[in-house]
């Protein structure tokens, strides 16, 4: 293996501790939610493996700083604290369940709610990861979907299509 592949598969785990002790929690407690909670209000269908994880619920925190506003600043709809060695980051996590034909995505959506959503943590002073985590729903045509939607994005930095169940995989098992 070449010393240069080495950093591309160090393993970014979930640390609670970064979440549990975000600035945004504090500003917006009723914004710390389980993982659970969120996908299945964002309409996930099927099982998931989370069970007491917790995540910043991003959607949450954009309606607080709309209200007395015409206009709400689009964000994505939750983050998670990663560790490695000792560093931390956030991981901005857009779930797209209801979106069937991915074709339809807009991603200069994507990358707007990815720039608002940075601006929202930087309170924490923490690095937040470049791109961001797009979900989708299992299906028959689940990889064909990923592969797609993810040369869209290849330009315009780390954006990473996942289901739930690759979430869990990449994230959450040390």
């Amino acid at each position: 293996m070449e010393v240069g592949n080495k950093q591309s598969e160090e393993k970014w785990i979930y640390c609670a501790i970064i979440t549990d002790n975000s600035n945004v929690k504090r500003l917006y407690p009723e914004s710390y939610q389980t993982i659970a909670n969120i996908i299945k209000e964002e309409k996930c269908k099927g099982k998931t493996l989370f069970k007491n994880e917790n995540a910043i619920y991003l959607e949450k925190v954009e309606d607080m700083l709309a209200k007395g506003k015409r206009n709400k600043i689009p964000i994505v709809d939750f983050t998670f604290g990663i560790s490695h060695k000792n560093i931390q980051k956030y991981r901005l996590i857009e779930a797209k369940f209801e979106v069937y034909d991915l074709k339809n995505i807009d991603t200069k959506n994507i990358r707007e709610k990815v720039s608002h959503s940075k601006d929202v943590m930087r309170i924490d002073n923490i690095q937040i990861e470049d791109g961001a985590v797009i979900l989708i729903n299992k299906g028959k045509k689940v990889e064909q979907q990923k592969n797609f939607l993810s040369r869209k994005l290849i330009p315009y930095g780390n954006y990473q299509i996942m289901t739930i169940d690759d979430l869990y995989n990449k994230y959450f098992i040390a």
